[in-house]
């Protein structure tokens, strides 16, 4: 009885997670959720130097994996991750609870989310969203921000470098 509760529960959470997701891409014109794989950013991340103490943000972060990994290589960071789709939003804050992790994840719209203080910023977003960030990261962000684009760039801004892999376009800008 409690097994076929749990698989119940988990296969609602599932439903919720996949209509939320089409009404989000469809509806509403935001990114799929698509994670960045683990070797590609441990390739971003390499060599990647830092203030003491830097402030990262990931810009719907989904499962937060690219702050996961900034949490080693940076230690000391603040870590934020932002994701507006609730369900996984909830999912991941109590995951990341329960490992302990030191990321603040915040269910907002990241448009609404001031990035006056970041010396990082992640996206893995889509053309329309990178092309709506330009103008924000061009009227919030400090001088010396890096800001991150795998796959799509940001018209209004011209990278520093860019770096392809597995046959993604990386983009790195400095503000």
């Amino acid at each position: 009885m409690i097994l076929i509760f749990i698989i119940s529960l988990f296969l609602l959470i599932y439903f919720i997670f996949f209509i939320s997701q089409f009404v989000n891409i469809i509806f509403k014109g935001n990114a799929p959720f698509i994670s960045t794989d683990s070797e590609t950013i441990e390739i971003i991340l390499h060599g990647l130097k830092l203030k003491k103490q830097p402030i990262v943000y990931e810009l719907g972060c989904g499962r937060a994996r690219f702050l996961k990994i900034c949490e080693k290589y940076f230690p000391d960071a603040s870590l934020v991750g932002i994701e507006n789709l609730a369900s996984l939003y909830f999912i991941n804050k109590l995951t990341l609870k329960l490992q302990g992790s030191k990321i603040n994840l915040l269910n907002k719209d990241f448009f609404a989310v001031r990035l006056e203080n970041a010396d990082l910023i992640y996206c893995y977003l889509n053309n329309a969203t990178m092309f709506k960030l330009g103008e924000k990261f061009r009227n919030e962000c400090q001088a010396g921000t890096l800001i991150i684009s795998r796959r799509f760039p940001i018209p209004q801004l011209k990278p520093e470098k860019m770096i392809i892999i597995k046959n993604k376009k990386i983009f790195f800008y400095k503000i």
